[in-house]
């Protein structure tokens, strides 16, 4: 299946921006003001990356679509967005994790330099406003549970076929690049 990044939206302030999230809540403290969404249709639903501005969500749609199709991009070269100095530093673990790969709360707790803070690590999951450029699917839970997903922690909600799909598009990805190699 194709995927393809569907829409662009107009600019929305912060108080919208974390209505998309779902959660209520601004990123952080000194969170940007206004946010441009960009809609991603995935094998397992939509997902909405809260960008900077018109310009990088025309640059990220480009290489989003092209990740959907199996690039390797690891989006190391954009800037992260807004929030706290602990949220920050998940995201930058998150963006370590290889694409393919996963790893747990506590592991994500443990790169951020807290090794006790699993649960405030699976909550700055929870707040990255820019998933799949920071791959917050490949975070899961201990154990058999796989973990939330843009917000939503219930193992049967909605979300979580857009993490399982993105989980299952990457190891496809990365068992045709090993064959290829």
């Amino acid at each position: 299946m194709s995927a393809i990044a569907t829409e662009i939206s107009a600019p929305m302030c912060e108080s919208e921006a974390a209505a998309a999230r779902g959660d209520g809540k601004a990123v952080g403290k000194g969170a940007i003001s206004a946010r441009v969404p960009l809609v991603v249709q995935t094998p397992g639903g939509s997902v909405t990356l809260l960008t900077r501005d018109a310009q990088q969500a025309l640059l990220l749609r480009v290489r989003i679509e092209a990740w959907l199709a199996g690039s390797a991009d690891d989006f190391g070269d954009v800037p992260l967005a807004e929030g706290t100095a602990f949220q920050k530093a998940c995201w930058r673990a998150c963006c370590s994790i290889p694409r393919g790969e996963t790893r747990s709360y506590s592991w994500l707790a443990a790169a951020a330099g807290s090794p006790r803070a699993a649960r405030a690590a699976g909550q700055a999951m929870r707040r990255n406003p820019m998933p799949i450029v920071v791959p917050c699917h490949r975070v899961v839970g201990s154990g058999d549970w796989i973990g939330g997903y843009a917000g939503d922690a219930r193992q049967s909600g909605p979300t979580l076929g857009i993490k399982r799909a993105l989980l299952q598009l990457e190891a496809r990805s990365s068992e045709v690049n090993s064959r290829a190699s």
